[in-house]
């Protein structure tokens, strides 16, 4: 039975956001020697670009977080030399052609698989199982049967791992599924907890109480007909060199599915802000998912005000219930921070629906004369939120 393994203890060099900041630095130092012994190329450029500790000194950045790197795709070693990958470069970009965080995951999940090139495991010889298209599938599944789909992770492994399941079976099969008695060993379960974590940066998925959810609204077809292909595994024949796989695996060609936008969650003023852009589009995916928005609220206490105006919408319209809206504060590429357990709501807030729009419209002229696609930090972002705020009569 195959082990579900993950690099443990990293979660922060997993998070989109830095990996993109880290990417940056890669290709920036791409073809440099990383194996001369007492010189580490990586480390001043990494810590003080992505302020990541990529700790202890005493180690060079590559021994220690070169699993990292091959787990994420980004980056191998040719010939002693840093090489990246074409994914590494498509999220290092910030522009129109590079790549958010949807799109990101959409080229990993039917790519990677065990035994990993990211592992001394590595071995062309075993069955691949494909564990981000398992659990994907087993979800599509569920939802299809029941309108509805989530996974913990003991069921993760009674049901996916106790069954031996590789990613490439038919959807129906996993509605047939039968408890195991399978169980995570030692750290087995820390180590599937974390790659749900990193997964669930997608915006069609939630993490909620230890568990993994799949953000899809009922009747959204073209969603769902759209995810079945991204949890189909891609098999091709292996490089017996590890290193050699993961720049293979890197490799953006015409298998890659395009990024795409849940119709179910498009409103007329969305069009008008993103102007076809990505980075609005996926600020809009996070601000337009209809499970974030019950778990935000449901964190909240009664009554429930607009940011902005400091309106009550139960009190304005008492024969609604909730009609506020949620906006994310932080920079328009920016994901959702995740913690061990659920979703952290701290850079959330609730604007009333013509609030939202205003915001909305004031960055889109914000952005427009600074000649930006987007707010360059946090920090930023929220100086431009709070300008907008002020301005109001």
């Amino acid at each position: 039975m195959m082990r579900w393994r993950w690099d443990q203890g990293r979660l922060d060099y997993f998070n989109f956001d830095n990996l993109r900041m880290i990417a940056q630095v890669l290709v920036a130092l791409n073809g440099v020697d990383i194996q001369t012994p007492r010189i580490d190329p990586l480390r001043e450029a990494l810590v003080t670009q992505t302020s990541l500790p990529f700790a202890p000194n005493s180690y060079t950045v590559w021994r220690n977080y070169a699993r990292i790197f091959k787990w994420t795709m980004v980056a191998a070693r040719i010939d002693h030399r840093l090489m990246v990958t074409d994914v590494c470069r498509k999220i290092a970009e910030l522009g129109e052609e590079g790549w958010g965080v949807d799109e990101y995951l959409s080229f990993i999940i039917p790519r990677l698989y065990y035994p990993s090139p990211a592992t001394q495991q590595y071995n062309v010889t075993e069955n691949k199982v494909f564990p981000f298209c398992v659990i994907l599938r087993f979800l599509l599944a569920q939802f299809k049967q029941r309108g509805d789909a989530s996974i913990t992770l003991d069921e993760t492994f009674s049901y996916l791992v106790g069954n031996n399941l590789t990613g490439v079976e038919p959807i129906e099969t996993f509605l047939t599924l039968q408890p195991t008695a399978q169980k995570g060993r030692g750290d087995e379960k820390r180590q599937v907890r974390e790659m749900f974590i990193f997964l669930a940066q997608s915006s069609f998925l939630k993490w909620s109480n230890s568990t993994l959810i799949l953000d899809v609204m009922s009747g959204d077809d073209e969603t769902i007909e759209r995810l079945e292909q991204i949890a189909s595994p891609l098999i091709l024949t292996q490089n017996l060199d590890s290193d050699a796989e993961i720049i293979r695996l890197g490799t953006v060609d015409n298998s890659v599915i395009q990024p795409f936008v849940s119709v179910a969650r498009e409103k007329q003023d969305d069009l008008i802000f993103t102007e076809g852009r990505r980075i609005r589009v996926t600020h809009l995916r996070v601000e337009r998912s209809p499970k974030l928005r019950r778990m935000f609220f449901a964190s909240l206490s009664l009554p429930y005000l607009c940011d902005m105006c400091r309106e009550s919408m139960n009190d304005r319209y008492p024969w609604t219930d909730n009609l506020l809206e949620v906006h994310h504060l932080l920079p328009l590429s920016s994901v959702i921070r995740l913690t061990r357990t659920g979703t952290s709501f701290d850079d959330l807030i609730p604007l009333c629906p013509n609030c939202h729009k205003a915001v909305h419209n004031y960055y889109r002229t914000w952005l427009r004369t600074e000649r930006q696609r987007d707010f360059s930090t946090i920090i930023e972002a929220k100086s431009v939120y709070n300008e907008a705020k002020e301005q109001m009569g």
